[in-house]
Formats: C-alpha cells, sequence, structure tokens
C-alpha cells in the first residue's frame, strides 16, 4: 500500500471492506441470523478483541494488534426480494499439502422467507446414499468432489446443487463453502464458544492431518471450546452417529450466534482479511450478500427451525464397496422439506405420506431371479418399501407392466419414470394380490436402468 494515492487507498479498503462483508454474510446464515449488523457494519473500524474467558485453557492467547484506523462502512442495503432464498452451505475437508480435491463434510440448506422473516436450518448427512447426476449412486459429500476433480464449468458446488435437486425436489439459489481452517480461526477470532457436551465424545479414529488418526476426548458438562475444540465436537463420530454429529454442528452454530451477540465488541478488517482469503466462494453476488446480511438482523432466534435429515427418514444399508451407509427415504424427505419449506419452489410433484407407504412387489421370470431381487433394492434406496418375487414364475411377455391401486397411481407413476417403463404400460387394477399396492412384472427385454 505503500506510495498509492489517498484516494486509490480508500477505494481500495472501500473493496477489500465490501469482499470481507460479503464473507461475513454468509456466516451470518448459520450463525444465527442476528450477528450481521454489528460485525459488518463495524468492520471498518479498528479495535481489539478484548474479550477473553479468564482461566481457560483453550482461549487464543493474547489479542489482535490493530494499527490502522479505516472508515467505517456505508450503510448496508435493503433485500428487496419476497422469493424464499435456498441457500446450500458446506464445510470442506480440504487436507493441507494435498493436491486432491476435498470433500463436503457438513451440509446444511438454509433456507430464508424475507417476507415473514424465517429461517429454516436443514443439516444433511455426508453418508446419505444418492443417485448423483451423471456418477451413479454414492454418499451425497463425494458430489463435490467429483464436480472439483474433474474441473467442469460448475464445479464441485454446481454438482453438489444439482445432486441436492434431483434428490431432495427443492431448488437452490446460490451456494457457500467454508474449509475447516476458517472455521477454526472464527472460533478463535470470537474468543472460543461455550457448549454444553450432552455426554462424552470419545474417538480413537479421529481423522489427522497426517491422513492417519488421533485420539480426541471432550467430557460431559458446560466446555469452553477454542477452534480446534470445537471441529472435532463437530465432527467426532467414531462412537456417535451422523444423526448426532449433525445435531452436535447445529448446538455450534447456536453457540456462535450467542457468543457474537455477547461481544461488545467489533473486529478490525485488517484482522479479518486473513482469515477468510482462500478459504470462502459464494456464487452470491456481493451486494445480494450485504442486504441478506441486513434482513438477517431483522430475525429474531424463535423464528429459526432447526432439522435434521435423521433416523426416521433413513435406512442403514450397506454399499457394494461394503461402507455403512444411510439410504434416504426420499418420498418422507421431500414431504418434510415441502412442510419445512412451505413456499419454496419444488421440482418434483407433490408429496402425500399415503404414496410413499405403498407396499410394492417387483416379479421377475424365474429364470431371473436375481432381477427381481436388484430392482426391488433400486427402489429400496429410493425410500420405496419393496420385495422381490420370482420363484416358479413364467414371465411370457417381452414389455414391463406395472399394475397399481387406483389410489397409488400416483407412485406407480414415479416408479414408472424411474424404470424407464412409458405410460402406456401403467394400468389400474384394483385386484391385486393381497399385500401389495403396486405390482412391477419386468418383461424379459428389461434393462437395468444406469
Amino acid at each position: 500500500m505503500i506510495g498509492q494515492p489517498a484516494r486509490q487507498r480508500t477505494s481500495l479498503l472501500a473493496r477489500v471492506d465490501r469482499i470481507v462483508s460479503s464473507i461475513l454474510a454468509i456466516a451470518f446464515l448459520v450463525t444465527g441470523f442476528q450477528t450481521g449488523y454489528r460485525l459488518t457494519h463495524g468492520a471498518g473500524q479498528a479495535v481489539k478483541v478484548i474479550d477473553r474467558s479468564p482461566g481457560t485453557e483453550h482461549g487464543p492467547a493474547g489479542s489482535v494488534p490493530v494499527e490502522t484506523v479505516v472508515p467505517a462502512t456505508e450503510p448496508l442495503p435493503m433485500w428487496r426480494g419476497t422469493d424464499r432464498v435456498n441457500i446450500l452451505v458446506m464445510g470442506i475437508d480440504q487436507r493441507p499439502g494435498s493436491a486432491l480435491p476435498g470433500r463436503a463434510d457438513v451440509i446444511m440448506i438454509a433456507s430464508v422467507d424475507p417476507v415473514e422473516r424465517e429461517v429454516a436450518l436443514l443439516s444433511i448427512a455426508r453418508d446419505l446414499w444418492v443417485e448423483i447426476p451423471g456418477h451413479g449412486e454414492n454418499r451425497i459429500n463425494s458430489a463435490y468432489f467429483y464436480g472439483e476433480f474433474e474441473g467442469t464449468e460448475e464445479a464441485g458446488p454446481g454438482l453438489m446443487k444439482r445432486t441436492i435437486e434431483h434428490n431432495f425436489g427443492v431448488a437452490i439459489d446460490y451456494y457457500g463453502t467454508l474449509n475447516f481452517e476458517c472455521f477454526k480461526q472464527i472460533v478463535d477470532i470470537l474468543g472460543g464458544i461455550t457448549v454444553d457436551v450432552p455426554e462424552a465424545i470419545s474417538d480413537d479414529r479421529y481423522p489427522d492431518d497426517s491422513y492417519g488418526y488421533m485420539r480426541i476426548y471432550i467430557p460431559a458438562g458446560s466446555q469452553h471450546m477454542n477452534g480446534e475444540t470445537a471441529l472435532q465436537y463437530v465432527r467426532a463420530r467414531h462412537e456417535t452417529s451422523d444423526f448426532s454429529r449433525m445435531r452436535r454442528q447445529q448446538q455450534v452454530i447456536l453457540a456462535m450466534r450467542e457468543k457474537a451477540l455477547r461481544l461488545d465488541i467489533i473486529f478490525s478488517l485488517r484482522d479479518l482479511l486473513p482469515v477468510f482469503r482462500d478459504a470462502f466462494s459464494t456464487d452470491l453476488p456481493a451486494q445480494d450478500l450485504l442486504a441478506l446480511a441486513n434482513l438477517a438482523t431483522r430475525i429474531e432466534l424463535e423464528d429459526v427451525q432447526l432439522r435434521v435429515i435423521d433416523e426416521s427418514l433413513t435406512i442403514p444399508y450397506v454399499a457394494p464397496d461394503g461402507a455403512q451407509v444411510l439410504l434416504p427415504r426420499l418420498q418422507r424427505i421431500r414431504g418434510m422439506i415441502a412442510n419445512l419449506l412451505e413456499d419454496s419452489p419444488v421440482i418434483t410433484e407433490s408429496w402425500d405420506p399415503e404414496l410413499a407407504e405403498a407396499r410394492i412387489l417387483v416379479r421377475a421370470d424365474a429364470s431371473s431371479p436375481g432381477l427381481a431381487i436388484e430392482i426391488a433394492d433400486y427402489l429400496r434406496r429410493r425410500g420405496y418399501t419393496a420385495r422381490a418375487e420370482s420363484d416358479g414364475l413364467q414371465i411370457e411377455s417381452d414389455g414391463t407392466f406395472i399394475a397399481s391401486r387406483r389410489e397409488m397411481a400416483g407412485t406407480a407413476a414415479l416408479i414408472s419414470a424411474l424404470l424407464r417403463v412409458g405410460p402406456e404400460y401403467v394400468i389400474l387394477d384394483p385386484n391385486l394380490k393381497e399385500g401389495s399396492d403396486i405390482v412391477v412384472t419386468l418383461g424379459r427385454s428389461f434393462v437395468m436402468p444406469e
């Protein structure tokens, strides 16, 4: 900055301030929606972090030195839109020094209703076994890796957005990613956070930075955590489930919000800039981010809903490679999301709980018993209740037919689309075999969908 004219320095600082403010705005979306005004409006003022919890071993040492006073920013713009805004927020596990892309280790949808001034935060398990467009089935967090590795125009965030839309039927407007180093530094800048740990966390296989494992232990009770410990708390899972892990993530988000509201200080632009450089990305325009930050100041905690895709919405499953994963009950998940995000654009047809519980029988010729089992398993992985039958059956037709009770016609139509069976082969039959609502009879020319 030495040798630059004063006007040029001021202009540059203003642009940088806007960038940092934009970065902060996405953090507001996952930290309780009320810290935006203080931090953004004060981002240009020079003070030091003075809130430290004395006597704790976890608080970062010292305060942040500040040497230069930067003028305060201008007022934030107003959010003018009336439609709900859905933002995919991801925490990326990028190992230091690795040439390979990271994976999305934390996956959330932050949805803002600007009219009702309400927010919904939905946590998605990284081990959900879903269909990734163009890549077959895999864990949902692999979508980010595939997109980054292939170097396509949409990259990792774009493929993650398409995967969410394809499986859950909710349109994603924007994304924001933050790596774990940045998360740790944010917690440290806050002076650490206090979390009530409901039960002790012990993990002998917590991943370290050298592609090995380390042991971590976090005792139960009220714990003051620095950035490293907070990250361990939200990532540990060896002796717990993905569901408890997601609930811990939301717990830490609220703890960060509470700490930011309690702090009687603001942060220097010069302190924040190194934290976020190369650690954050989003496709939200800067002005829209600032407007969302402004909107965030008007949303109360009681108007923030937290949801997790939990045990009631998934089925434990062993993947082809032997890994323990979770099959999403897609119909139920889509219904939950439709209720949570009432006015959000839905990509697929509306959900009906009666259709989701349809009992499906898959039949194949006795000469191909594995085919019926394979298709029944294919449907179960997509949230349907399906079983196979082939013993003693002789199927003469080349074509595949789907017979359905009238009240299950909607589900039959969805299944026909999944199996690439033309609508002319879907019939209504009130006299189906007892115990079945839909019967899929696989013809001799049936080909498994890719």
